[in-house]
């Protein structure tokens, strides 16, 4: 679900982004964000707007679309119903049929922010269900600590979407604007937060701190990751689930990056931290998998 709702907020910001209208460069960012190149060319599709923006919410033979992240969470609720809320199973339920029910007819561009902010508010009405509902065992501390990884993953990938076009255009690519960092805040739900902060114009290095340093915003990198490491704190008292010495050095790497930040958050140097981030994000959550599930 985490997954689905940040999918719709990275095309609303595509969108945004290439100003609605079939800009390839700006959708190819997207594609290249999550390194789907390779398997968007073995479509065979062109690479516009509108068939790429479809790829990403409507393919079930593309598993990083919103329809196979809803399809794969529908399935876990399905084997799992017997220890999450009635509500929440309703819920995943009702937003799968939603989005299963669109057609390729009916993803148009001009339609493109009303269908991503109505996937959005569909998810946070199932997150809202979880958190009034779901009894506060073990799985509801594993539902909420992939959360937190996934996203302060995605987070990161929104804020790294134009810089994949700054790369194309190498050091003399335009650096994005205090406007597109509004449009960014806004997807990301952080606009009235950041404003409260900052009463001036947006400027690009505070708006990239705030989206990753900021204790305070529920979508930053760092209480995103903060709330994980609790999560893991509750594993081992409540549960007597110690990390293994793995867990440990992967959590310590996260950290100690979190706390080194770079001179500059913008340009060149903001995309090769976030880069970093994301790695030190995969190696935590592999070494979780590891240590919790045997697998990773």
């Amino acid at each position: 679900m985490e997954r689905a709702e940040n999918l719709a907020r990275l095309i609303a910001v595509t969108e945004a982004l290439s100003a609605g209208n079939d800009d390839t460069e700006s959708w190819t960012s997207l594609l290249q964000t999550f390194f789907d190149e390779p398997a968007y060319e073995a479509t065979g599709r062109s690479r516009t707007g509108l068939s790429i923006s479809r790829w990403y919410i409507l393919d079930k033979d593309n598993p990083n679309s919103v329809i196979s992240a809803l399809t794969l969470a529908r399935e876990n609720a399905r084997a799992l119903r017997h220890i999450i809320p009635t509500e929440m199973w309703r819920q995943i339920n009702m937003l799968h049929g939603t989005v299963e029910g669109l057609t390729a007819r009916k993803v148009t561009l001009p339609r493109l922010n009303e269908i991503c902010e109505s996937i959005r508010l569909g998810c946070q009405a199932h997150f809202g269900v979880v958190d009034s509902t779901w009894y506060r065992d073990e799985a509801w501390l594993f539902h909420k600590l992939g959360c937190e990884l996934e996203r302060a993953d995605q987070t990161t990938r929104l804020m790294d979407i134009s810089n994949f076009k700054l790369m194309a255009l190498g050091e003399d690519g335009a650096i994005p604007t205090g406007a597109w960092w509004n449009s960014l805040l806004r997807q990301a739900s952080g606009y009235q937060a950041f404003r409260r902060k900052h009463r001036v114009n947006v400027d690009p290095a505070d708006a990239a701190a705030f989206l990753l340093f900021d204790s305070d915003f529920p979508r930053s990198v760092r209480l995103s990751m903060l709330q994980a490491f609790s999560r893991l704190d509750d594993l081992e008292t409540d549960y007597s689930a110690p990390p293994d010495q793995a867990l440990v050095v992967a959590r310590t790497a996260l950290a100690t990056r979190m706390q080194d930040r770079p001179e500059a958050l913008v340009g060149h140097g903001l995309h090769t931290y976030l880069d970093e981030v994301q790695r030190d994000l995969n190696g935590f959550a592999n070494a979780i998998a590891s240590r919790y599930f045997g697998s990773g």
